[in-house]
């Protein structure tokens, strides 16, 4: 859940070599990770989507949510039509924008706006060219539907349709099993035994996910539990009394003001100097603790014969985490929000590297 700055990549010209890109479309959050020129690009933004039905008072902008308007392209359906992203999103309608977790299949949908306004968030160019690894949880369901809605060449303008256009162009290198791009990540920092089974605790927003490995890193064992993320963590600060007391307003706090006050470390809610801290530090505990008892039992056939226990997703990266997680003999992968895209992106590239 640690916020990462978009970094500033400029350029124009004629058409480059394809980048390659990890996609990891979240129930929370959509996370891009693009090769380009020996650095690596990551952008990420809150996985939601509005369109415009009327033009904006005032041009909107954040490194978390972007803005385009769709002139032509392999998606005809979207011609002269034109969206928000992200936080944009949120802003300019809190309550009636569209959450691709409210269905598995938005992601599929949307999976296109939400690349389209991720590089809404850089600086202009004439054309992208990225070559796509994306991941789901339903492969078999999905995949055509991602292919058929991403793949090919979208002409769009970034921050209106009078904007100067950009061409971008998406070649579909492949859609992997959700946790496929983080086991990639871990092998190559060396956390993992992949000659042996490889046992993994997706702690995402809205899902905790426990996933089994065969070795050699086929994945043979997926399934959500029942209890749900970070956002189940968010949501119980939220409506906690001590919270509820001190906001005097009778109704739960804001979750997107309580996910800012964990992801800075310091856990002040908003601009009211009230700190969540000790609330936080109550219920950490009880919610990795029925977690990590449900998962461990999800995988137990498997335990025995597994070398590597290993930990990714967002909710590994909220303060604590990492050490309780340590006594449980589970390694947590270092920037696990974004180890599945960072996969992906490995992923992208070796099959990008065959194609040529």
């Amino acid at each position: 859940m640690v916020a990462i700055s978009q970094p500033i990549q400029a350029g124009t010209g004629q058409m480059r070599p394809f980048l390659p890109t990890g996609v990891d479309c979240g129930a929370g959050l959509i996370k891009v990770c693009i090769n380009s020129n020996s650095s690596q690009m990551r952008l990420r933004q809150p996985s939601k989507v509005l369109e415009l039905k009327s033009p904006l008072i005032e041009e909107l902008t954040s490194k978390e949510g972007g803005h385009f308007f769709y002139h032509s392209g392999d998606r005809p359906d979207l011609i002269d039509r034109e969206f928000l992203t992200g936080e944009l999103a949120v802003w300019k309608a809190p309550a009636t924008h569209i959450k691709l977790s409210d269905d598995p299949a938005l992601k599929a949908e949307y999976a296109l706006h939400a690349i389209l306004g991720a590089l809404a968030t850089l600086p202009h160019r004439q054309e992208w060219g990225l070559f796509i690894v994306i991941s789901t949880h339903s492969r078999d369901l999905f995949s055509a539907k991602l292919k058929e809605l991403t793949n090919g060449t979208h002409v769009v303008s970034f921050g209106g349709k009078e904007k100067p256009s950009t061409r971008v162009k998406i070649n579909f290198g492949s859609v992997t099993p959700e946790g496929a791009g983080s086991y990639t990540y871990a092998k190559r920092l060396n956390l993992i035994d992949s000659s042996a089974h490889v046992i993994g605790f997706d702690f995402g927003t809205s899902t905790t996910i426990p996933q089994v490995f065969a070795p050699n890193g086929k994945l043979i064992h997926h399934q959500p539990l029942e209890v749900g993320g970070c956002i189940d963590l968010l949501d119980a600060i939220a409506s906690d009394p001590e919270l509820i007391q001190h906001l005097r307003t009778g109704k739960s706090g804001s979750i997107e003001l309580i996910r800012k006050a964990v992801e800075s470390g310091y856990f002040v809610y908003g601009n009211r100097g009230f700190s969540i801290r000790p609330i936080y530090a109550r219920l950490i505990k009880s919610w990795l603790a029925d977690r990590l008892r449900l998962a461990l039992k999800a995988i137990e056939e498997w335990r025995d014969s597994a070398q590597s226990f290993v930990a990714w997703g967002g909710g590994t990266e909220m303060p604590g985490i990492q050490k309780m997680l340590a006594t449980q003999n589970i390694t947590t992968v270092p920037d696990g929000s974004w180890a599945n895209a960072i996969g992906m992106q490995t992923i992208a590239a070796a099959l990008l590297a065959r194609r040529n």
